[in-house]
Order: structure tokens, then sequence, then C-alpha cells
């Protein structure tokens, strides 16, 4: 799986944009965003690129408890072991991507939120290979953001934000 978390307070920055040093405002405008929402686009990104950057004590500190136990891990340092399997390949001009954000109901033992399609792209190393994942990210401690639920959506799927929405309602 290509998707780990990053909770970070950044600045905002508009949707659909690529993560990475002089990534720019993308095409989806975004000029009605609170800052809350542009905070939880950024952790969004940024929990997709922790994945390609491989840190993972970051990423596993930025998950919430709830979703670090469904993975088998009752600490940080647990679901760091978990994730840091070795890859297969490495991905040097890998790109993520965001769509545009969405309010979530709580569903389940998951809290109300914002719901996002990430887009990972590999590049070169894997020519066509691309992974929509819709996350559910939730306020964290001083205006964080953590992912909280992680649904990988089929090349069946749309991407769009019902369809993020429909995901994160049914696991």
């Amino acid at each position: 799986m290509f998707v780990m978390v990053g909770a970070l307070s950044l600045a905002g920055c508009d949707g659909d944009d690529v993560t990475g040093a002089g990534a720019g405002a993308g095409a989806g405008g975004g000029g009605g965003r609170d800052k809350g929402t542009a905070v939880a686009i950024d952790a969004a990104r940024a929990f997709q690129q922790a994945s390609v950057d491989q840190d993972w004590e970051a990423a596993c500190e930025a998950r919430t408890e709830q979703l670090r136990r469904h993975m088998g891990a009752d600490t940080v340092a647990e679901c760091v072991e978990i994730v840091e399997a070795p890859r297969i390949r490495d991905y040097p001009d890998a790109r993520v991507t965001t769509g545009e954000a969405v309010e979530v109901e709580a569903f389940g033992p998951h809290p109300a939120g914002i719901g996002l399609r990430v887009t990972f792209e590999a590049g070169t190393a894997a020519p066509g290979m691309i992974i929509h994942t819709a996350l559910r990210l939730v306020p964290g401690e001083e205006g964080t953001w953590l992912v909280d639920q992680v649904v990988n959506l089929d090349e069946t799927m749309s991407t769009d934000t019902e369809a993020v929405r429909t995901a994160l309602a049914r696991k």
C-alpha cells in the first residue's frame, strides 16, 4: 500500500496541485475554502507523500490511535515495524495530487471530518500505475489533521467528491 499518514500544520494550498518543492497553486481554485479545510488538504497530500518518502515514523505518529490499532499496532514503534517493509521498487519521479475536499459525516467508528481523493502516479518506474485513495481526515491537536480512514478507489469507481463520500461511508 502506498498510503501513509502525515499530519502537518501547514499553510493552505489550493486543490489538485502536486506535492514537492516548487509546487504552485493548482487548477482547483478554492477561493471559498476555509483555513481548516486547506490544512486538511495539506495533511492528505503529506499522508500520500510520506509513503513515497518512506518517512514511516512521522507517518505513524500522525495516524489516529484507532487507525493504528486497526492495523495491529498499539504504539508508534509497532506501527513503524509494520509499515517499513522493504519496497520492491523505488519511485523517484512519483507524483501526488489531490482532489476537492468534501465534508463527510460520522460513520461507524469514524468521526465526521473531511473526505479527499489523493492520487499516486508512479512515474517512469511503473508507467500507467495510478492509485486513487479516499481519505477521511479528522482534526487533531493544535490545528493538525489526522487520517482516520483509508479506502482505495478501484478503477471502476469515479474519483469525484461523491465517490469519495460514498467510499468512506461503506467501509
